[in-house]
């Protein structure tokens, strides 16, 4: 009667190949995209977690500045302030514009109770010295950017004295 064997028809190899084509082709699709997905998440998951450390990074700096400037302020009565003078945040000049000195700087010198230009002016080069030592600042770069020269002139300029 009737054979139904289809490895017997005349294209079966043919249909075996087309199958195992479409099959093979389906699998690699639905692998790509269900790793494509995958790829997504552990990007985002990978994001996050730069976030975090920048944030922790950040986070980290801050306390190692707080602490810089905890232990420079507590040795400000080094220095005497009966020469080079007292003066509060609120009579603050911008000391940044002294060459030489940044941001960071400014902070450690106003951990010092160092706010003005005719406090750096007022400064002998024992003080010089001495707040070098404290704020843990290379010896003689004070001196050689003239930070107290510099401030007499920013005083006089600001003040006209």
């Amino acid at each position: 009667m009737f054979e139904m064997n289809p490895h017997q028809l005349p294209d079966a190899t043919l249909q075996h190949w087309i199958m195992l084509f479409v099959s093979g082709t389906l699998g690699f699709l639905i692998g790509y995209i269900g790793r494509k997905a995958m790829i997504r998440q552990l990007e985002s998951q990978v994001n996050a977690a730069e976030l975090k450390v920048e944030d922790c990074v950040k986070f980290n700096q801050a306390q190692q500045e707080d602490v810089v400037l905890q232990r420079i302020s507590s040795r400000a009565n080094e220095l005497n302030f009966t020469r080079i003078g007292q003066a509060t945040l609120i009579q603050a000049d911008d000391l940044k514009e002294i060459n030489g000195i940044g941001p960071f700087f400014e902070k450690k010198l106003h951990s010092l109770r160092i706010y003005t230009f005719r406090q750096l002016a007022n400064c002998t080069t024992e003080d010089v010295e001495k707040i070098s030592d404290i704020i843990e600042f290379f010896p003689d770069r004070i001196e050689r950017e003239d930070w107290v020269g510099q401030a007499k002139k920013l005083y006089r300029k600001k003040y006209g004295v």
